[in-house]
């Protein structure tokens, strides 16, 4: 059985994630959406209210950038490897994967997650696994996403810096 979702389709929903247009993002998402992300230091997120407090909180602190590097789609499931940059806009003692940043600060991680989705094709449960983080300190972003992009498959560069 395929997924109603395919790999191109589900780039709009990290399109919209990069733009912070959380009607769209949560248009994908069953109501009783699971999320476990790959930060040990966050407990799973049950319902889009729960994700939507929480990502308030991190764009609170950072811009963030999703980089998909490889989609997969089959069996009402989506796989992405990723690389997602968070440059922070202020001090924050315990950020992401619990790190102590500053103002201008680059965070770097590298990771997956498996997306299975209900047989309409919305989300049900989202399961991240980190491979790395790395706190790159004050640098340019945009060169970070430019470098994760030559990477990636053509057809998800989503920034083509």
């Amino acid at each position: 059985m395929s997924p109603k979702l395919t790999a191109l389709q589900f780039l709009e929903y990290i399109r919209a994630f990069n733009k912070k247009d959380y009607p769209v993002q949560h248009a994908f998402y069953r109501d009783d959406v699971e999320l476990m992300l790959p930060d040990p230091t966050v407990d799973s997120l049950k319902g889009k209210p729960a994700i939507i407090q929480h990502y308030n909180k991190i764009h609170e602190d950072a811009e963030e950038a999703v980089i998909p590097i490889t989609i997969l789609s089959d069996r009402n499931k989506i796989f992405m490897q990723m690389e997602a940059y968070f440059k922070f806009k202020k001090e924050v003692q315990r950020s992401v994967m619990d790190y102590h940043v500053h103002p201008g600060d680059v965070l770097k991680l590298t990771c997956c997650a498996i997306y299975d989705l209900d047989e309409e094709g919305k989300m049900k449960r989202i399961e991240g696994h980190l491979f790395n983080h790395e706190l790159l300190g004050d640098v340019d972003m945009k060169e970070g996403i430019k470098e994760s992009e030559s990477r990636a498959d053509e057809d998800l560069r989503l920034f083509n810096y």
